[in-house]
């Protein structure tokens, strides 16, 4: 009996079409892939990259290890459609009305910072620094992207407050870093008082020369 003959019949591969093999499956059920990514999103910063492995995490997910074979193919493949997601949301949430409507870069700032110490949206850093960690220990397996797609994200954020278009790299790069150090501090230490007091030098730093800026809370 051959692996297509022990498959449930919904996952096996329909007959061949004009001498073409198409996977039926992948196409009945490919209307379900956002909701197959974010699911499988969740279960990423839920049980991080370690251990990560294509057969438990289908069980977790509720469907076959065929299936999430067809929809992202490998391990990697598969946390690289993740932190795609991850940051697809956080842009989302950028342009969303809680965030869109503050008009201070400063204020914009801070908001965006509230939403990255909540509890949930902090399991990205633990993902990301597992993922620094591995890459740093395989050479082999380049991690630019780690940092090169959030600065097009914060980029894109700045053009769109009219930032200064001369320093629009320098300051996303000072902010991804000062947003990542400081996660890592909080996460480590839990001190919020404190890290959130090195947060509001940064916005003063970033801020202090542009018109209209919002000073802090006393």
């Amino acid at each position: 009996m051959g692996d297509a003959d022990r498959l449930p019949r919904d996952e096996r591969d329909d007959a061949p079409v004009s001498g073409k093999k198409v996977d039926g499956r992948a196409l009945r059920f490919q209307h379900r892939r956002p909701e197959l990514l974010a699911a499988a999103t969740e279960y990423v910063l839920d049980h991080g990259i370690g251990d990560l492995s294509l057969r438990p995490a289908a069980q977790a997910l509720g469907v076959s290890h065929a299936t999430l074979i067809r929809h992202f193919a490998t391990k990697d493949a598969l946390i690289a459609e993740v932190l795609e997601h991850i940051r697809d949301d956080f842009e989302q949430r950028l342009l969303a009305g809680e965030i869109r409507d503050i008009d201070s870069p400063a204020d914009r700032l801070r908001a965006a910072w509230r939403h990255l110490c909540r509890p949930r949206e902090q399991r990205q850093f633990l993902v990301l620094f597992e993922l620094v960690a591995t890459a740093a220990r395989t050479p082999s397996r380049p991690a630019a992207r780690l940092v090169t797609d959030w600065l097009t994200v914060i980029e894109r954020e700045l053009a769109r407050l009219e930032w200064p278009a001369e320093t629009t790299t320098r300051t996303a790069t000072f902010i991804l870093a000062q947003v990542r150090g400081l996660q890592l501090d909080l996460i480590t230490t839990g001190d919020s008082a404190r890290v959130n007091e090195a947060f509001e030098a940064t916005v003063d730093m970033l801020t202090a020369s542009l018109p209209g800026r919002t000073p802090r809370n006393p």
